[in-house]
């Protein structure tokens, strides 16, 4: 019996457990790491490997079967999840995340009558041009027909407590999308929706980025003084243009000063900050996803959907629900990984900038069993390490670009950290998934 007492990742073991079935897709979305440089390879995990696992499913409470491809692809599936419900507790959820286009009635039966708990399908638009641009390959009669099926194999199984939704990447181009998905999940039966900002792993995705970058207590400072000094005619936006003499700006030497005020007061108060995006911030469409956000969770309210929305920007306090709640991620060779974001390797253009991500692993389960690996001392040390969140917001630094993160072979940043989740979106709250 789990003592509720202990935190999550002081336990012995894992409480949630996610496994990845395999690395290969049958669409190629635009918002895909996979779709990044020379992408990552495919491949399908083995039995052999998922056996490995097994010991460690008594203790959980959640197995999600995914990772960066499509679960649907693995024929083995079914055969995991019904292993995993006769090993797992009886009130353990079983689910995965799918892009939904092989999802058929009769495959959908199967999944629930293994004992699958809950579904997530990725439904970025509801409008058929607008979806077919973010996943290519992909249709919205996909999708469509996906939770037809869900909802038809719930009756059929008798599976009352099996839920079903979606998830919704944000961008520029579909964000007036998210009521429409909301009617679209409810609509169908459809119990969540959980939506997320878009990581550009391609630096031609930057301009799809919705999210502000500005932490949220720096932003909320600035914002207040930049409607002070809107009143009395100053306009800080015109920063940068005043202070390198760009053009001509009348009360050039009133917009520096008080801009420069407003930067020193943001160092008191021991924030952090990156001047060249507060002074780009865009009022305009900060104000219309508050709006937007507001609306869609009334929306979602009545219409009876669970919407999980993400930080309007970065978080000024961290926090990683990944370590928070006892997580660990196998990676389909059997590798064991801390969370999605170094689950694999990759460069993304988080914040506008380069950011290289190496992979962090503890070891593999062909070398020691999964359980002695979550109680290793390299992997607890981490687990406290990332608790105490200690990391720089490197995405508010006004000293970049900077050698430390902007490049692979990570050694530390620049408080002394040796662990990259300085950069980490998933703990700003600008990113979520299924968990």
């Amino acid at each position: 019996m789990t003592d509720h007492r202990i935190p999550p990742m002081d336990r012995p073991w894992p409480s949630k457990l996610f496994v990845e079935v395999t690395t290969a897709c049958n669409l190629r979305c635009a918002m895909c790491v996979k779709q990044s440089g020379p992408g990552i390879p495919d491949a399908y995990l083995s039995d052999e490997t998922f056996e490995k696992l097994v010991p460690a499913f008594p203790t959980l409470e959640t197995l999600i079967l995914n990772g960066i491809g499509e679960p649907l692809l693995h024929p083995g599936l079914e055969h995991y999840i019904r292993t995993a419900r006769q090993n797992v507790a009886a009130d353990a959820v079983i689910g995965f995340q799918t892009n939904g286009s092989l999802l058929t009635e009769q495959r959908a039966c199967s999944l629930l009558s293994a004992g699958t708990d809950a579904i997530s399908i990725s439904v970025d638009a509801a409008d058929p041009a607008l979806f077919r641009s973010m996943r290519e390959g992909g249709e919205t009669e996909d999708v469509n027909r996906a939770a037809a099926a869900l909802g038809r194999a719930k009756e059929r199984t008798g599976r009352t407590g099996f839920r079903w939704g979606a998830e919704l990447v944000l961008a520029r181009e579909t964000r007036a999308e998210l009521p429409k998905v909301i009617e679209w999940v409810a609509a169908r039966g459809g119990s969540f929706l959980i939506v997320t900002h878009i990581l550009p792993y391609r630096e031609e995705a930057v301009s799809s980025v919705v999210y502000d970058p500005n932490v949220d207590k720096t932003l909320a400072h600035y914002r207040k003084r930049k409607e002070e000094a809107a009143e009395l005619g100053i306009d800080l936006s015109l920063y940068y243009t005043a202070k390198w003499r760009l053009g001509p700006v009348e009360r050039r030497e009133e917009i520096i000063a008080c801009m420069e005020r407003v930067v020193q007061e943001i160092s008191d108060m021991g924030l952090p900050q990156h001047i060249p995006n507060l002074v780009s911030h865009d009022e305009g469409q900060y104000r219309e996803t508050e709006r937007l956000f507001r609306e869609s969770s009334s929306l979602a309210q009545a219409r009876g959907v669970d919407l999980r929305l993400p930080a309007l920007g970065p978080r000024m306090d961290r926090r990683c629900d990944f370590i928070e709640e006892g997580s660990a991620f196998v990676s389909v060779s059997g590798t064991v990984h801390p969370c999605y974001f170094l689950w694999h390797s990759f460069t993304c253009h988080a914040d506008g900038r380069i950011r290289p991500v190496d992979a962090l692993s503890f070891g593999s389960v062909h070398d020691r069993p999964l359980l002695d690996i979550w109680n290793s001392p390299e992997f607890a040390a981490y687990r406290r390490e990332i608790g105490t969140y200690p990391f720089p917001h490197c995405g508010n630094c006004s000293l970049a670009p900077c050698d430390y993160i902007e490049r692979h072979e990570f050694e530390q940043d620049c408080l002394g950290n040796r662990l990259t989740c300085g950069s980490c979106p998933w703990s700003l709250g600008v990113l979520q998934c299924m968990r």
